[in-house]
């Protein structure tokens, strides 16, 4: 799950469920095309370790395997303790979101395709299970978004589909 990559400004895709940590200062972790997903990214100023996390879904529901992280109450708590093993404290990390949008427009069936809002409140409810704030948020809407976290610096962009990027 280390990710080391091997030239500057290297980009460390963050897939579907998938769980990226980094200690490298060139290192770029990115989760893109966020829709219903949910990108969290944590960030320990100190250890100047960082992690990202794109969970696809709520609750896991006693699944688990290597697809596990996909869920929020599995994906939260692996990269926390994955964040742990570089020497991140979870008292001093810096947390963000980003995704939870609203995709799916079936006619009769907006509370079944929830799911962008089921996985912010699952996410959240993690956080706070573990006493972890968030220090920044852009979720919700109608579009899909690319979430970046620069190693070196702890600096969170998301670039919202038609908007300007900006920094939570």
């Amino acid at each position: 799950m280390v990710s080391k990559p091997a030239t500057k400004d290297a980009v460390i895709v963050v897939g579907l469920g998938e769980i990226r940590v980094s200690r490298d200062p060139a290192s770029v972790l990115t989760c893109l095309g966020l829709g219903s997903c949910i990108g969290l990214c944590a960030y320990d100023p100190v250890a100047k370790v960082a992690g990202m996390v794109h969970i696809v879904l709520p609750t896991s529901e006693g699944k688990d395997g290597p697809n596990a992280s996909r869920y929020a109450d599995v994906g939260v708590p692996t990269l926390l303790e994955e964040l742990k093993k570089l020497g991140a404290l979870s008292l001093r990390l810096v947390v963000k979101l980003a995704g939870g949008a609203q995709m799916s427009k079936a006619p009769g069936h907006q509370a079944t395709f929830q799911i962008g809002a089921r996985n912010y409140t699952a996410v959240q409810a993690v956080l706070a299970q573990h006493r972890i704030a968030v220090a920044g948020v852009d979720v919700g809407g109608n579009r899909g978004r690319t979430f970046r976290l620069y190693v070196d610096s702890g600096r969170a962009t998301v670039t919202t589909v038609g908007l300007e990027s900006k920094e939570l």
